[in-house]
């Protein structure tokens, strides 16, 4: 870690429109992978769409010829009516088309919409611990879950963009009977749009980044109160009001931002929404004045004059098009970004492994591991919150760390089992520095329970078996470490014994006591084959019964491995054979029980303390 500043996304820029586009077709690439027959499909209807309407204008101008020409004249029911069931079969099959098209766009949608998350999910779970611990990059994780939906836009919207360019093309190609200037002139009216289009976008774009934090701390305080295991204490203190005025007070400034940002649009929108209709104005006057002249046909005015106004919508709706396109596709550059955020970008980062061909952890591991003058601050800030702290644990040992709160053990714990390394010093395994060992290798050797363990809402036998996902249908091996940990009694219990839902997101779900949630957490831990186990307060919802029991599970369970946990219960501390006592960031007492005891210092005093509560 060579700095404490964070960088992540120190490298987002402001885009070009060129810049932009360019992603266009990594979004098309992402679509392709995700259902390249939907994609196809929905595609080629789109290119039938785009021609009819100009097939059906011609068809149109044939109507009105061959009427006019019918007059004074027999008629010729086939050859008139004719046109009529060519246009009235073009509609029917566009419907239908239509209806086709609209159903496979939405499968496509939930398919590119379910990969994209999967793809974010995959990301989020690739980065290191230090990226969580940023804002910034919950400013922009936020922004990038907010505008996921933009990829199926994107895509769709390049097929609509070439359907309204060749649906314009072919009304242009009309245009010109009349004059090849006609197209021109209605193009230089509608290039302020393309001004318009560009500038809302961007504003719109710029509007969201400012205002990221205001949406995250909205949907923060919006959440608050739907959250089951917050409801007591929002009840109990009375915060409804409070949480729904926080909720107001952001969704305000948003909103403000948004009115003021719209008002601006509308007078701009004003002053250029009526060049084109001057222009459709100039193209009739034109068109009459070569039909009275004898130049044009009846039928040839009305294809024009149609023609005319069908070009400025087609036009405007092409301009539209291609604004919402680079609209979001500047959104969705948040997510390429996040996908393709440097893992290195952020201070705190754990490096790759310093060898070319990395070490693998020694199996059994035959020393143990060593802190050498180890010191760290987290990225970010300026602390010190270890300070050259140096001691060993031998293989097989059963170490306790032991201070009080804020005196750096849970930061410790982090050092030991990879979560950042260190900022100056080393942590090695077997005498081999971490940095040398791949990190999943590491993370495979060992296991934890943190005291913040979670509570997923999953099957009893899932909860414990995601400890080790090889064995997650196993249930001999799941039973054994449910027994290990003490949590078989009660799970046989429950309604469905280890096919029961816990918690109470899903139907039939069932929720635990606090203790009985820390058990499962404990059983996770045994199912794993890891030669070292990290507990941070593993006992802390366990009464004092509980907790005796557990330990002496633990002393038998684990007899060959390495052991090392933080407590706060002295009763459990006593059971290890080393003993590190932790205060302001260092290392200032080290031994068994009896050592410390007769040293007379910190331990001794905190050890006395607890147990006078009890006496």
């Amino acid at each position: 870690m060579a700095s404490t500043t964070f960088n992540i996304f120190d490298t987002l820029k402001t885009r070009s429109v060129l810049e932009v586009f360019a992603l266009i077709p990594r979004v098309i690439g992402f679509m392709w992978r995700s259902a390249p027959l939907l994609l196809a499909a929905t595609s080629v209807l789109r290119v039938i769409a785009a021609v009819t309407p100009a097939i059906m204008l011609w068809f149109m101008k044939v109507i009105v010829d061959r009427v006019v020409e019918s007059l004074g004249s027999p008629i010729d029911w086939f050859y008139i009516l004719l046109p009529i069931f060519v246009i009235t079969a073009i509609r029917l099959g566009n419907a239908l088309l239509s209806q086709l098209n609209s159903i496979w766009t939405h499968i496509l949608t939930e398919r590119v919409y379910s990969s994209a998350h999967a793809q974010l999910l995959d990301k989020a779970g690739s980065l290191d611990i230090a990226f969580f611990e940023a804002p910034q990059f919950y400013d922009r994780l936020t922004q990038a879950r907010r505008n996921i939906f933009r990829i199926q836009s994107v895509a769709d919207g390049v097929p609509r963009f070439l359907q309204q360019f060749l649906s314009l093309a072919a009304v242009f190609g009309l245009l010109t009977i009349l004059h090849p200037l006609a197209v021109l002139l209605l193009i230089v009216m509608t290039l302020p749009r393309i001004y318009y289009e560009g500038y809302t976008a961007r504003r719109r774009f710029d509007m969201e980044t400012e205002m990221i934090r205001n949406y995250r701390s909205s949907d923060y305080y919006g959440d608050l109160p739907t959250q089951r295991e917050k409801i007591k204490e929002i009840r109990i203190f009375g915060l409804k009001q409070f949480l729904v005025d926080r909720f107001f007070k952001f969704r305000d400034i948003i909103v403000r931002t948004i009115i003021k940002l719209n008002i601006r649009f509308l007078k701009l929108d004003l002053s250029i929404n009526n060049l084109p209709t001057i222009g459709i104005a100039l193209i009739w006057a034109y068109a009459v004045y070569r039909t009275a002249l004898g130049e044009l046909s009846v039928g040839s005015l009305t294809m024009v004059v149609t023609a005319a106004q069908t070009a400025v919508t087609s036009l405007q709706g092409l301009i539209g098009s291609g604004g919402r396109l680079f609209q979001n596709t500047l959104f969705i550059t948040r997510f390429f970004e996040l996908l393709d955020l440097d893992p290195k970008s952020i201070s705190g980062a754990l490096e790759p492994p310093r060898a070319k061909s990395p070490i693998k952890v020694p199996s059994p591991i035959r020393r143990g591991i060593e802190l050498k003058n180890v010191s760290f601050v987290y990225p970010g800030t300026e602390a010190e919150i270890l300070k050259d702290v140096s001691f060993s644990i031998p293989v097989g040992t059963k170490l306790a760390i032991v201070g009080e709160n804020g005196a750096g053990k849970t930061t410790l714990i982090k050092l030991l089992v990879r979560f950042y390394d260190p900022t100056t010093g080393s942590v090695s395994l077997d005498r081999v520095d971490y940095r040398d060992y791949e990190l999943q290798d590491i993370r495979g050797s060992i296991s934890a329970v943190f005291q913040d363990f979670v509570h997923y809402h999953l099957s009893a036998s899932d909860n414990i078996g995601i400890g080790n996902v090889k064995h997650l249908t196993n249930r001999d091996v799941i039973l054994d470490a449910s027994k290990k940990a003490g949590a078989h009694e009660f799970v046989s219990k429950l309604p469905k014994e280890y096919d029961t839902i816990l918690g109470k997101t899903f139907d039939e779900g069932v929720d635990l006591s606090g203790g009985e949630w820390q058990n499962l957490a404990i059983a996770r831990a045994f199912m794993s084959e890891s030669q070292i186990l990290f507990l941070d307060e593993p006992t802390a919802a366990l009464d004092a019964f509980g907790e005796a029991a557990l330990y002496d599970r633990f002393a038998r369970l684990t007899e060959n491995k390495t052991v090392i946990f933080i407590s706060h219960r002295f009763s459990t501390v006593r059971m290890a054979d080393t003993i590190v006592v932790v205060e302001d960031g260092r290392i200032i007492e080290q031994g068994s029980h009896e050592e410390l005891m007769d040293l007379d210092g910190k331990y001794r005093l905190m050890f006395t303390t607890q147990a006078e509560r009890y006496a």
